[in-house]
């Protein structure tokens, strides 16, 4: 017989290359962000570096209006991950426990939910958010995400719901506890690390989405991170630096979201992919 080949090698290599290929862009941004224009033209970007200019940060962070784009950011993502987490959860347990007419249609309208793409219902949506007065608006982002990302949080907590044993749910039944009760004090508790992973992923697709605030935001005031970068990088083209401190500026709420919840994290998806 012949012996099996030991591929362990080659995977921990390729893990290596792959880990390689995303920390030395981000490396390389951060030690951007430190130095001055004129030391890049002069040294290039892998340059020895004398002064680490922080100055940077707060210079993006005044000149780009951050703060206000900052705002606008917390104040989307904040409703759009609580509505997404809310009416998914709804959703699911629907999904999973509960008996109605026309089950059959709800899940197939979730699973159409899940293919279609933002792109072909952008412009529906600027028409219809133009028709009920919304554009230039917080809600013209934050419903549209909700609306969009209902599906996938329901098809990811149903399948952690459909795993919770029914005598668990029947004894709180006759127990006197109502579907409200039983969905808040038994079934939230024992998903929380799918709402976290859930949370995790709205978050950080809203936090980092561009196209449609993009389209539905106009007035400077209104404008969310992403497109506040944009602008800021049009009007500083030649100031790589502060591009860079702009670029960290946006990024470092993700990260801290990630690092934060990083265990629950992973948790969830070590028991989704059991379960599947």
């Amino acid at each position: 017989m012949r012996k099996k080949k030991n591929l362990k090698p080659a995977v921990y290599a390729a893990l290596v290359f792959c880990c390689l290929c995303t920390l030395v862009p981000c490396v390389l941004i951060v030690i951007t962000s430190l130095r001055t224009t004129g030391e890049i033209v002069r040294d290039g970007l892998f340059g020895n570096i004398t002064t680490l200019h922080w100055e940077n940060y707060i210079e993006a962070w005044k000149v780009g209006h951050f703060s206000t784009y900052f705002l606008n950011s917390i104040f989307i993502t904040f409703f759009s991950v609580l509505g997404v987490l809310l009416f998914s959860l709804i959703g699911a347990y629907a999904m999973a426990v509960l008996n109605f007419k026309g089950k059959g249609i709800y899940k197939t309208l979730i699973v159409m939910g899940l293919v279609i793409p933002c792109e072909i219902i952008v412009i529906p949506l600027f028409y219809d958010m133009q028709s009920m007065g919304l554009m230039d608006t917080h809600w013209a982002v934050i419903l549209p995400t909700v609306a969009m990302n209902i599906p996938f949080g329901t098809f990811l907590l149903s399948g952690f719901i459909k795993d919770i044993p029914k005598s668990l749910l029947e004894s709180a039944r006759m127990d006197g506890a109502s579907e409200w009760r039983t969905l808040w004090k038994i079934v939230m508790p024992i998903i929380k690390p799918a709402l976290i992973s859930l949370l995790i992923f709205i978050f950080m697709w809203t936090w980092n989405d561009f196209m449609l605030p993009n389209i539905m935001i106009r007035s400077q005031e209104m404008r969310t991170l992403p497109l506040g970068l944009d602008y800021f990088r049009g009007k500083n083209t030649q100031n790589i630096p502060l591009i860079a401190s702009a670029s960290n500026i946006i990024a470092l709420p993700v990260i801290i979201i990630y690092l934060v919840f990083q265990k629950n994290l992973i948790k969830g998806m070590m028991v989704g992919a059991v379960k599947g």
